[in-house]
């Protein structure tokens, strides 16, 4: 049976995705729900399974390319069946036949060498973290290496017999990137040294730098800051997040601040306002709030929809499940779009102060510094106290300085009104 793998639809706004990794060899045999290849979309990363077990039988898409939902991107079919009216080029029958016998004998080879087989997933982290898994006997079905492999493996044996050096990838942040060779690279703009590594970007690298590039280039972006005293907000909150802690909710800083910016929002549709075209704009009725996370190899802004209408409990629930499950790839493109204004939070960094690069298309985003204990005067008197810095970048062309301003007043006033704690 001839099975047709097409492009997912992951979420409602989603029309494309960009080929991320193949985890499966064409001509290599799959079972159904086996994890064949990764799909990126807009900064997310998902997986798609076999929908039937057969042999991956052609792969119309390289890694890097872009397929519109609903394209055929491989096929899925028993080793002897006839494909080729899926051929991209007509072949002659001495051809067909040949690829068939080619198909035949990988599969008995594969069959074969079944217990040499390795999980899609245990097979990654074995590369992130350079194992050498050619004599590890799997346990998973058919003989495939698992994870639970993997970590006896290094349990039972020292780190050399463990670690296998690959020159050819380098690992930040487990996050696998291929070395590219000098001759791969086209318009080379700088100089590059002979110990120097080429590393290819990845989709989630390619549309960050392009966005933010397009942000930059087709908006008036100025920022304003504000530095905000927060000592009595400081004793509040902690007494809030042991309540909050014993009901297994955790509270945030970023949350407070969530709260307090889609209040200000409501009085401020400015703030909410988007460009259109050169002549027109529109005012979002909908306070979504984006709160940019911090992933390997990059960043995602899930949103917290119609933040103004729920409370800060829910808010804190809210947060905390986008955050986990952006940092596990588990986001769709739904949970990160029509976003109002997005908040980001560099505190935990140590950074005081930052102008943050708008999330276009919304006109303002909001960054947040650390907190720290400076010596303040009030009354002519000194006293300790604790302060935050906020930034406020937004866009001149439909956000003048002064009703961003009166925004930045109003967000620092309903932090230091406790009313919805």
């Amino acid at each position: 049976m001839i099975t047709e793998v097409k492009m997912p639809k992951f979420g409602l706004s989603m029309e494309e995705g960009t080929i991320g990794t193949w985890l499966i060899e064409e001509g290599s045999v799959v079972n159904k729900g086996d994890e064949i290849l990764e799909v990126e979309t807009d900064k997310i990363t998902n997986t798609v399974e076999a929908p039937e077990s057969g042999v991956l039988r052609k792969i119309f898409f390289e890694e890097g390319d872009i397929a519109n939902c609903g394209e055929l991107i491989c096929i899925i079919a028993e080793a002897n069946e006839d494909i080729s009216g899926f051929d991209l080029i007509d072949k002659t029958d001495s051809e067909k036949e040949a690829d068939i016998l080619n198909l035949e004998n990988t599969t008995k080879a594969k069959c074969l060498n079944i217990e040499k087989r390795i999980t899609p997933r245990a097979k990654k982290i074995a590369e992130e973290k350079g194992i050498n898994y050619s004599n590890i006997e799997g346990t998973g079905i058919h003989g495939a290496i698992t994870i639970d492999d993997l970590k006896n493996f290094m349990n039972s044996n020292s780190v050399e017999e463990v670690m296998k050096v690959n020159k050819n990838k380098v690992v930040e942040k487990e996050v696998r990137q291929e070395v590219t060779p000098i001759s791969h690279v086209n318009n080379i703009k700088v100089n590059i040294g002979e110990n120097d590594l080429v590393t290819k970007m990845t989709p989630m690298q390619n549309v960050i730098a392009k966005k933010m590039h397009e942000s930059l280039l087709t908006t008036a972006q100025t920022t304003i800051a504000t530095e905000l005293e927060i000592t009595s907000l400081s004793k509040i909150y902690k007494g809030l997040k042991e309540k909050y802690k014993k009901v297994g909710v955790k509270l945030s800083y970023t949350a407070l601040i969530i709260k307090a910016v889609a209040e200000a929002l409501e009085n401020h549709p400015k703030l909410r306002t988007q460009i259109v075209d050169e002549n027109h704009f529109k005012i979002s009725n909908e306070i979504n709030i984006g709160v940019a996370v911090d992933i390997p190899n990059g960043l995602v802004v899930p949103i917290i929809k119609n933040a103004n209408l729920k409370d800060l409990k829910t808010i804190c629930i809210e947060l905390s499940d986008l955050s986990e499950r952006a940092k596990n790839n588990k986001l769709n493109s739904d949970e990160m779009s029509n976003g109002t204004i997005t908040i980001t939070n560099l505190g935990m960094f140590g950074i005081t102060y930052f102008t943050p690069v708008l999330n276009t298309p919304e006109s303002a985003i909001l960054g947040i510094g650390s907190i720290i204990e400076k010596v303040l005067v009030k009354d002519g008197a000194f006293y300790a106290g604790l302060i935050m810095n906020m930034s406020l970048t937004h866009d001149h062309r439909v956000v003048d300085g002064a009703p961003g301003a009166r925004f930045l007043q109003e967000v620092t006033q309903n932090l230091l009104d406790f009313r919805w704690m």
